[in-house]
């Protein structure tokens, strides 16, 4: 990694309003190892306060640097950090994204945003955060530098995105109508989307002649298709960006697993002299807060040679057939082919719900059909080389029930706040979901309660659905007493060996048993309360 400095820029994360009625004021951020502003928290009494961010991936990073950038100081523990030394085995979710912007929902799937409960992120925080990020990558796209470009930056790219559907998504009716009314709320934006509609078969021809890169076949199905500008993020170059960044504006990053963080929280922030704990762990947070809402989507790309030296032609745009309802009302498959940077191109992709296994290869049936369809789209990825090091990837997107889970904890007895579940958007809603994360984390040192934090960006709390709350407590009630029954049955196991150390082993276990055991009692206390 480079040691070299980049030119700084600043950057403004603009004000606005939550959907619940908050205002959160401007933030900005600074792209050298200067603080951007260490005097825009506007309360002295927050300057200086430690906050322990808990996941090394886009999620964790970002709130690192706006925290970094707002005076604060920052530990960062993860089990695993952004590397690509072996190309593949130790490449995190974050960095085998696609990253490329898109309006939500995105092409995921069209349940990638479910019909949440109450005090939970809906379709409308989804596009608050989305547009949040797409202005700050364009600003970002503008400032940086030549020196930024050519090395130490995000690896960020504007580029035509060409989207096509089976459907005529104009006439305001139909199956697929939700797809017209992201394509309108970028068209009728202040900011400019670059966008460009084609309304029927005829409108893509013209629209798209000359343009030999997609087979004429296949374009005959489509009855509409639009274009607009979207940010497209080299991800191992912006990780390794963000990892450096936050360390030289003074960011500690620890390698540490983290477990159960209910019964540990507290010994964390005590451990650290930490004030808040923010809990970025995607996927991991099944285990790490007992979260029966997360699930993983796989996912699985080949990375093509976008060169000029063969037969294919070289890409600056990226096209993508998005899941849409077909005529069964079923989703239909995706064709995926991204520009990540001048030479390489990701085709895919897969969408396989509740899957968590990581056994795909390149023979896999599901692999060849995915090639297959995107050589049907475009014949000449026939011709195309793939990335010798490192030609195909497969990652697990962290999907939760109830959404992307950005919001203060109400049952944690110690200040935690959520940032994970982005599913397959982490990229495009990460700025704006790190927006939120911070004003979390301000209400929670200006002693405001997690309800009514939640209440003011949501529109309600999650104790408004007794029967989520209910869930929470159980959940974490259950997570407890399985950690408590694993250290009996250690501690048992060690003394029927015979072991010399049994005996600390036993006193462990039973200070541990009755840590978890203290847990259970107070979520049963909890649910007493809601009883009554």
């Amino acid at each position: 990694m480079s040691s070299q400095t980049p030119s700084n820029a600043h950057l403004t994360i603009p004000d606005g309003t939550w959907r619940g009625g908050r205002e959160f004021n401007k933030l900005f951020l600074s792209t050298s190892d200067e603080i951007a502003d260490p005097e825009n928290i506007g309360n002295d009494s927050l300057k200086g306060k430690h906050i322990l961010i808990i996941g090394g991936g886009v999620s964790g990073l970002l709130v690192a640097w706006m925290l970094l950038d707002r005076g604060y100081q920052v530990t960062i523990l993860a089990k695993d950090w952004a590397w690509t030394k072996d190309f593949q085995g130790s490449r995190i979710t974050s960095q085998i994204a696609g990253a490329l912007w898109e309006m939500p929902p995105g092409g995921c799937g069209l349940t990638e945003i479910a019909n949440a409960k109450p005090g939970y992120a809906n379709l409308e925080d989804y596009q608050q955060w989305a547009i949040q990020s797409y202005k700050f990558y364009c600003d970002y796209a503008k400032l940086a530098s030549p020196h930024e470009k050519g090395g130490w930056s995000l690896g960020l790219k504007i580029a035509d995105l060409h989207q096509f559907f089976y459907d005529d998504i104009f006439n305001g009716t139909g199956r697929n109508t939700e797809h017209y009314k992201k394509y309108n709320i970028m068209d009728t934006h202040t900011m400019d989307f670059g966008t460009a509609a084609y309304n029927n078969n005829q409108a893509i021809t013209a629209g798209f002649q000359g343009n030999t890169i997609f087979d004429t076949r296949y374009r005959g199905e489509f009855k509409s298709a639009y274009t607009h500008k979207a940010p497209i993020l080299n991800t191992d170059k912006a990780l390794a960006y963000l990892m450096a960044l936050v360390q030289r504006k003074g960011a500690t990053l620890e390698t540490r697993e983290i477990k159960d963080l209910y019964a540990n929280g507290q010994q964390l922030l005590n451990d650290f002299g930490a004030q808040v704990i923010v809990n970025a762990t995607g996927l991991g947070s099944k285990d790490l807060v007992g979260d029966n809402d997360v699930y993983p989507v796989r996912g699985a790309i080949r990375r093509v040679e976008n060169t000029r030296r063969s037969q294919f032609r070289h890409l600056n745009d990226a096209y993508l057939v998005p899941a849409q309802k077909g005529p069964d009302n079923k989703p239909t498959k995706t064709v995926f082919i991204v520009p990540r940077n001048d030479d390489i191109l990701y085709v895919g992709s897969i969408i396989q719900p509740n899957n968590w296994n990581l056994n795909l290869t390149e023979e896999s049936p599901e692999v060849q059909q995915m090639w297959d369809r995107a050589g049907d789209f475009m014949p000449r990825l026939r011709h195309a080389g793939f990335v010798n090091h490192f030609p195909f990837a497969q990652g697990l997107r962290p999907f939760t029930k109830n959404n992307a889970k950005v919001r203060a904890d109400e049952i944690a007895k110690f200040p935690l706040v959520h940032n994970y579940g982005h599913g397959g958007s982490g990229w495009t809603l990460g700025i704006g979901t790190a927006r939120c994360a911070v004003d979390i984390v301000e209400g929670l040192l200006r002693n405001s309660t997690a309800e009514n934090i939640n209440k003011d960006i949501y529109g309600a709390s999650s104790r408004d659905d007794a029967t989520t709350s209910a869930n929470q407590a159980c959940t974490r009630a259950q997570v407890a007493l399985n950690h408590a029954i694993e250290a009996y049955q250690h501690a048992t196991s060690a003394a029927a060996a015979n072991y010399p150390e049994g005996a600390s082993v036993i006193d462990g276990a039973a200070e541990f048993t009755e840590t978890h055991f203290k847990a259970v009692a107070d979520s049963v206390s909890f649910l007493q309360q809601l009883k009554d």
